[in-house]
């Protein structure tokens, strides 16, 4: 996955359109930011196909898919798409869903706004602001260049973390105010978020 850009054709079979009269939907557009977001996520960590399945499911209108449609996308075996599913459940990104009257799986985002389970699903930055604290006092203080180097690592993850709150807490009211500034969809029939939310 590392090695570049990967190939992904975005038009899953059995997918409609949902192209709006204002813009078409470029699919050609969607398979680059699929590819290059999910080597992104690839990069910073999240493993193997793992990001290139969270890129496809943020990019479709409805913000789900079958397992297959997933593997048809990427062009990937049943095992890599139930491994990178599974993994993205796990976290809370997604979560399987079963339609009435149907045996297929879906896999859908959870939410549209994702980055709540990932700050949400454990709070990284405070454990790393402890961690780093602990540190410079194991490593003799800030009197020394590990202790002060590790106080330092300390208070840029308490004025990352508290950016981070400031901004989550002003960002409900602000997200209502950009939606309204949007209008209504084209094509009402993708919700706001994955059925069942």
């Amino acid at each position: 996955m590392s090695g570049g850009p990967m190939a992904v054709s975005t038009h899953a079979e059995g997918e409609q359109d949902s192209a709006g009269p204002s813009e078409p939907r470029d699919e050609q557009g969607i398979s680059e930011f699929v590819s290059h977001f999910g080597g992104l996520m690839a990069a910073s960590g999240m493993p193997g196909l793992t990001g290139y399945v969270f890129a496809l499911l943020l990019a479709q209108p409805d913000a789900e898919l079958t397992a297959q449609q997933i593997g048809q996308a990427l062009n990937v075996s049943p095992a890599a798409v139930s491994g990178a599913t599974k993994y993205l459940a796990d976290i809370g990104f997604t979560r399987r869903l079963r339609r009435p009257g149907s045996r297929r799986v879906v896999h859908a985002l959870s939410s549209d706004d994702w980055y709540d389970a990932l700050l949400g699903r454990s709070n990284v930055i405070e454990g790393s602001k402890r961690l780093f604290l602990e540190g410079s006092r194991a490593a003799g203080g800030v009197g020394t260049p590990a202790g002060r180097r590790l106080w330092l690592n300390a208070k840029w993850f308490t004025k990352l973390g508290d950016a981070i709150e400031r901004e989550m807490a002003a960002w409900p009211a602000e997200r209502e105010e950009l939606l309204r500034g949007l209008g209504e969809l084209d094509d009402p029939s993708p919700h706001d978020g994955p059925a069942g939310s």
